[in-house]
């Protein structure tokens, strides 16, 4: 019973690490076609999709993420170059973090498919979770050294576009209901 519960958290444990995992990883399927979204019709919904597919696509004349956010933060070139350096060293820590957890979590898998040892499973689990804590950090520190870097319009542009984030998981329910 105890090893059913034991293994059963370990999974959930699992299922956490795997999305952080895969949120680094996977990259979007490019679509077949792209079409520029329809202005004669404003639907908002459509627009998006048509707008989500052709950045999926990286068209060659679509800017990357780094000239939207240089642009939308408007960045001094020393600024740009700070932040060139701190995605650089950002990308540097935790690309190896993000591997070692993929290799932790294959390590479990195999553990718990062949009835390994509880004990090396639950090392296993605690390594992963101080692998993601380190991978936290990381990124709070980058994001602590990029606001040090911005002056106050920029942070407000920034937190801006945090709320906007924020606010994407529900924007298609009030898209779908035209509350706005």
């Amino acid at each position: 019973m105890k090893a059913t519960r034991f293994s059963a958290i370990v999974f959930g444990m699992l299922l956490g690490g795997a999305h952080l995992v895969h949120a680094q990883t996977s990259s979007p399927a490019p679509a077949a076609t792209s079409t520029p979204p329809s202005l004669s019709q404003p639907n908002v919904s459509t627009m998006l999709k048509q707008l989500q597919t052709a950045a999926a696509e990286g068209e060659a004349d679509a800017p990357s993420p780094l000239e939207i956010a240089v642009q939308f933060l408007e960045l001094q070139p020393a600024q740009q170059a700070v932040f060139g350096q701190l995605l650089e060293a950002r990308q540097t820590a935790v690309t190896p973090l993000f591997a070692a957890v993929a290799a932790r979590e294959q390590q479990v898998r195999a553990l718990l498919d062949s009835g390994g040892n509880p004990a090396e499973v639950g090392i296993l689990v605690t390594q992963i979770y101080a692998l993601q804590h380190q991978i936290v950090e990381t990124q709070q520190t980058f994001l602590a050294k990029l606001l040090n870097l911005l002056d106050q319009d920029q942070k407000q542009r920034l937190a801006a576009v945090q709320s906007a984030a924020q606010l994407q998981p529900v924007l298609p329910a009030f898209l779908q209901l035209q509350l706005f």
